[in-house]
């Protein structure tokens, strides 16, 4: 195929994709009446016109659009394809972007052990809550946090999430919190800004309405902007936190932190946890791998995250 009708192509995938001229010269970095002009050679090209145009913008026909996965997968296997190249053939790199959180309180304690079965392995962890495109950005994976994934993409569900306080024992003492409490009047709360877009999410005003708590001094407290730091200052016994039970589980399961008010004051989320990949996109054996082997922690977490959550003295 000659570079002219490559570029086309590729100026045609970017615009299905997108939806204008514009947005599709943003990622290529050429100009929209660059874009145009790709397009209108690969339309003199096949004797047809692709798209209808009108003075509020383009529309694709309806043929093409049907062709939109087949041209984003074929350009997101080439780009798979050089990366290896880059990386010498040797088929030991593996990049995967996950969110900070997930990263810093769920994968971090258990990351060693995926080592140890690939001593070799170059491991590219994105710890980013970024919006990433797996069709064409440098990733084999993603975990992310949200409803189900577009049809361009397979994904296996990890686990879901329960919202509910947690604080450390000794600030639990002090301050007498216990499953009968209904009032957070004295009681430091350290509250997560901006989580998530998930509506099915709680902040301690939502968490007490459901539990039907006083809604005097409910949104006193600190405030951060990250869950580690939240998590942190409840450890050190510096408040009552309000956070993802997956994010919370491994300072709880070691006794830094505990569930003051019972597992069964939770509310559960709408959103997963999911790893997601390409459809349609070969995997080597490393990526195989890395699967199959974050599909068993998960298994042992979600045993684990369901016998908490059947305790009572939690």
């Amino acid at each position: 195929m000659r570079i002219s009708h490559l570029n086309a192509l590729r100026a045609l995938e970017a615009t299905l994709r997108h939806g204008s001229f514009s947005a599709a010269a943003g990622e290529l970095g050429i100009t929209p009446a660059a874009v145009g002009q790709r397009v209108r050679s690969l339309e003199d090209y096949l004797g047809k016109e692709l798209f209808e145009r009108a003075s509020t913008g383009i529309r694709a026909l309806e043929e093409v659009r049907q062709i939109e996965p087949m041209l984003t997968n074929s350009f997101s296997g080439l780009a798979a394809t050089l990366d290896q190249l880059r990386a010498g053939l040797s088929g030991s790199r593996l990049s995967v972007t996950l969110p900070a959180s997930f990263v810093e309180n769920w994968l971090s304690p258990v990351i060693s052990e995926f080592y140890q079965r690939h001593a070799e392995v170059d491991l590219r962890l994105d710890a980013s809550n970024r919006d990433v495109d797996l069709l064409t950005e440098p990733f084999d994976f993603a975990v992310r946090y949200g409803s189900h994934p577009t049809d361009q993409l397979q994904g296996e569900v990890l686990f879901g999430d329960h919202v509910l306080p947690v604080c450390s024992p000794e600030f639990a003492r002090l301050y007498g919190i216990e499953p009968g409490l209904r009032s957070f009047k004295g009681i430091p709360l350290i509250h997560i800004l901006n989580r998530t877009n998930d509506p099915s999410w709680v902040g301690f005003e939502g968490w007490g309405t459901v539990f039907g708590f006083e809604q005097e001094n409910i949104l006193d407290g600190v405030r951060f902007s990250k869950v580690s730091s939240g998590l942190q200052s409840a450890i050190a016994g510096q408040g009552l936190v309000l956070c993802g039970l997956v994010e919370a589980f491994n300072a709880v399961r070691s006794g830094q932190l505990l569930i003051p008010f019972g597992p069964s004051m939770r509310c559960e989320t709408d959103y997963k946890y999911r790893l997601l990949w390409v459809r349609g996109r070969p995997m080597t054996r490393l990526q195989a791998d890395f699967k199959a082997w974050l599909l068993e922690k998960v298994a042992v977490f979600n045993k684990e995250m369901n016998a908490l959550l059947m305790d009572v003295h939690s």
